[in-house]
C-alpha cells in the first residue's frame, strides 16, 4: 500500500491549494482592469478628437468613420491594446444624445 498523507503533508498542501488561486486571482483580476483602463484611454482618445471636430463645425454629421478623423487631422491611428492590432478605418464614431460611442474594428 502507498504512504498515508500526514496531516501535516495535508495542511500544507491546503495552503498551498489557497495561496495559488488568491494570487491567480489577484493577476488576473489586475490584468483586467488593467486591460479596460486601457481599452477606457483609447476609446476616450478617439471620441475627444470627434468631440473637437464637431465642435469645430468641420464634422457636420452624428457619425464619422476613424479613417476620416485621421485624414481631417482629429485623431491618429490608434492600436487596439487586447489585440496589439491597428483600428480600422472603417471603425465608426457616433453622438447618441450627449455622449459619443466608439465602436472600434481590428
Amino acid at each position: 500500500m502507498g504512504k498515508i498523507l500526514s496531516s501535516r503533508n495535508v495542511i500544507v498542501f491546503t495552503i498551498l491549494a489557497i495561496l495559488v488561486l488568491l494570487v491567480g486571482g489577484t493577476i488576473w483580476k489586475v490584468r483586467s482592469d488593467s486591460m479596460n483602463r486601457s481599452l477606457t484611454v483609447v476609446s476616450k482618445r478617439i471620441t475627444e478628437g470627434f468631440q473637437e471636430c464637431q465642435f469645430d463645425d468641420v464634422c457636420k454629421s452624428d457619425e464619422i468613420t476613424l479613417g476620416e478623423l485621421i485624414r481631417l487631422g482629429y485623431a491618429e491611428e490608434e492600436v487596439n491594446p487586447e489585440t496589439k492590432l491597428y483600428y480600422s478605418h472603417d471603425s465608426i464614431v457616433r453622438k447618441d444624445g450627449e455622449s459619443y460611442i466608439f465602436e472600434g474594428v481590428s
